[in-house]
């Protein structure tokens, strides 16, 4: 799988209903998706768009700036089944976003 980076910043994450249901809860299926801005490497805005949250990922997708990872891969489901796409793989909070780091013990 080819895999890509890029520097997202995450404006807002929505949620939709689907027409599916969900096996494990009876309800129709959620799909997440992040309203983002994609960022070249000296933070100018290259563009804007949704971009779609794998349930993995869903806990971890919030407003900020991250770096994202993707690999090149062909969803079984879905209105992108059979197509190859770049698929969310991985954030990394950077700037901001970026958790403080660890005080040492005096």
């Amino acid at each position: 799988m080819s895999k890509m980076s890029s520097i997202l910043q995450v404006l807002t994450v929505e949620v939709e209903e689907t027409k599916f249901i969900d096996k494990d809860t009876g309800k129709p299926a959620l799909r997440h998706f992040g309203r983002c801005i994609l960022l070249d490497d000296a933070g100018a805005v290259v563009t804007v768009g949704r971009l779609r949250i794998p349930k993995p990922l869903v806990e971890q997708v919030k407003p900020g700036t991250f770096s994202a990872s993707f690999a090149l891969g062909v969803p079984d489901f879905g209105d992108n089944k059979g197509d190859i796409v770049a698929q969310l793989t991985g954030l990394v909070p950077v700037g901001k976003s970026a958790p403080a780091p660890a005080k040492a013990a005096a």
